[in-house]
């Protein structure tokens, strides 16, 4: 096995590991928000800014999408053909479900997103990339030129992420840090190399599969998307932590980046 596939393997393991620690804590309350007609877990400024560009009647791709329910909040708004890709055997299993009960028309399956099949390209008009999604990515410009061949020639690709200034800062598991103090390179070739679990929700603590989590600069991202045939239309950073690990360095309460909203076309 290479060293991407290493990676990806790892990671698609690791990720089953935690997820019945996550459905635990959240899946009775997904089910239920998805119950209610119309429900959207997506909020604020993404909220308002997916509606600016326009997402009734539009196919989307989720890559990443774990558990759907930015996919089914997508379709709740308005979306047509909604398709998540995710490596996570029981993350997908998971959103099918939830999507079958509830009645939300929306497809899950499971994959690499570097192997996202053939019969994908040039489908969609919106590929949406949503939190958590870059740091499990080994190859980045890999990724964003597979996004680039999903989009049709008119295609729109939306990116809502964590900021890479969150990446130098402690995370909220660490409550002895100063929440404003670097500890961590900003410029970091190597990823990390954890066995530490991934529970950031039911906040168990156990032995896990070894993952690895890859940190991208600002101008991996732009170079990538410039590199894809694709120019960036908007772009914002913002003091809101939408990760739920960056909870202490948001009430810090002294306005640094935490998470940034992207847009790009094809150029």
């Amino acid at each position: 096995m290479d060293n991407f596939k290493k990676y990806t393997e790892a990671n698609r393991l690791a990720w089953n590991e935690v997820m019945p620690h996550h459905q635990n804590a959240n899946q009775s309350k997904w089910d239920d928000k998805f119950s209610v007609p119309g429900f959207s877990a997506i909020t604020g400024k993404e909220s308002d800014l997916l509606k600016s560009i326009g997402v009734h009647g539009k196919k989307i791709a989720h890559p990443c999408c774990n558990n759907g329910i930015e996919l089914m909040s997508l379709k709740n708004m308005g979306a047509d053909q909604c398709v998540g890709f995710d490596i996570s055997d029981l993350a997908i299993k998971e959103a099918a479900d939830r999507s079958r009960t509830v009645g939300i028309s929306c497809q899950f399956e499971q994959t690499d997103v570097y192997e996202i099949p053939e019969h994908y390209h040039g489908m969609f008009d919106i590929v949406y990339i949503s939190i958590g999604c870059f740091g499990w990515l080994p190859d980045l410009r890999r990724f964003i030129k597979k996004m680039a061949m999903l989009m049709n020639d008119s295609g729109t690709l939306f990116i809502s992420e964590q900021h890479p200034f969150a990446e130098m800062l402690s995370s909220d598991d660490n409550k002895d840090a100063d929440p404003l103090k670097i500890i961590e390179p900003y410029f970091k070739k190597e990823p990390y190399e954890e066995n530490d679990g991934i529970d950031y929700l039911g906040k168990t603590t156990y032995k896990s599969q070894t993952q690895y989590w890859f940190v991208w600069t600002l101008s991996d991202i732009i170079m990538s998307i410039l590199e894809s045939d694709m120019k960036i239309v908007h772009f914002t950073e913002h003091k809101e932590d939408i990760s739920a690990i960056h909870r202490r360095n948001q009430d810090a309460d002294i306005d640094i980046p935490l998470s940034y909203i992207m847009i790009s076309e094809k150029s």
